[in-house]
């Protein structure tokens, strides 16, 4: 059996991505560039991670403060994800401790991390020795079956021969074993399937909101926008709006922004309804201002309904 080592731990993250090329994360890793690698990034931050995946996140990214994750991520260095998509396309042999974590949580290798590997080592070398002919294991210890030791030494037969084993006992546990069974088909034939989980559905951004496309594909056919994987906070949340001055920008209570902008390279303003990257261009969408409400935004739609007597 191959000792587990770091060497190891890194070769077998690679072999994983090998052979499922980024699994959920696919859409992200099939062809992984320094941008996927920062899209996949905050994917991970709107999921409930564990203790240990966050602890892998803050090893990478180093955040400063709790609530601004996602704005550390948008701003982080480019440069710093390029040994990881080297490392994933055999350009480099090994990574930094740093980058292999992320890599195991990208790709969901367990255990991670490299603490939590080397642990199973114990796990796998706890067998009982091997006997030879002499009744012996290969530590030379003799091995007392079908006995009793006491303190002493003193080995003692069983008493009146062989147990009868407690029928009423094994009767007992076998039908509470079964009522267990029963009780848990029963109530999960009752649950609703809401939160089933989607084999090869994906999304793509299609003109204004995302939509379900299947995973074999790599762009939506009309729009030539790439395949990325399903992110069902995304799909039901991001979407590019149309905004008036009868629009609601800011949250009554905390005053925080709803709305988020983007310049194109003509000078025209598109608005979005979540944070994130813009889903064509790739460049981090900016908080609404009163500024930019007050420099671009119309005064009402086209709309009979946008006027006002």
């Amino acid at each position: 059996m191959e000792i587990k080592t770091s060497d190891s731990y890194q070769k077998e993250i690679l072999k994983k991505y090998k052979k499922e090329r980024g699994g959920e994360m696919k859409g992200y890793l099939m062809e992984p560039t320094s941008r996927q690698i920062r899209e996949a990034c905050i994917s991970l931050l709107r999921k409930e991670n564990s203790k240990n995946d966050n602890y892998i996140l803050n090893r990478f990214f180093q955040f400063k403060n709790e609530n601004d994750k996602l704005k550390t991520i948008q701003k982080f260095d480019a440069d710093r994800f390029k040994p990881v998509v080297n490392f994933l396309k055999g350009k480099a042999q090994k990574t930094s401790p740093e980058n292999i974590e992320l890599i195991a949580l990208l790709i969901d290798f367990q255990p991670r991390p490299l603490q939590e590997y080397l642990k199973s080592i114990d796990a796998n070398t706890n067998k009982k020795a091997p006997e030879n002919e002499s009744g012996k294991n290969t530590t030379g210890k003799k091995i007392i079956t079908g006995e009793n030791i006491d303190i002493g030494g003193n080995s003692k037969g069983k008493k009146n021969g062989t147990k009868k084993p407690n029928w009423k006992l094994v009767i007992t546990i076998i039908f509470a074993f079964v009522a267990i069974i029963l009780s848990t088909l029963f109530l999960k034939s009752r649950l609703p399937n809401n939160h089933a989980p989607l084999e090869n559905v994906c999304m793509a951004w299609a003109d204004s909101v995302y939509v379900k496309l299947s995973c074999n594909i790599k762009t939506h056919s009309k729009y030539g926008t790439r395949v990325e994987p399903l992110d069902p906070i995304k799909l039901a949340n991001f979407k590019k709006v149309n905004v008036t001055m009868s629009t609601t920008f800011f949250a009554d209570k905390t005053n925080l922004p709803l709305i988020w902008y983007h310049k194109t390279s003509e000078g025209d303003i598109e608005y979005f309804t979540s944070a994130g990257l813009h889903p064509v261009t790739g460049e981090t969408l900016r908080k609404i201002t009163p500024y930019i409400i007050q420099t671009y935004v119309p005064l009402h739609s086209n709309s009979e309904d946008s006027f006002t007597n």
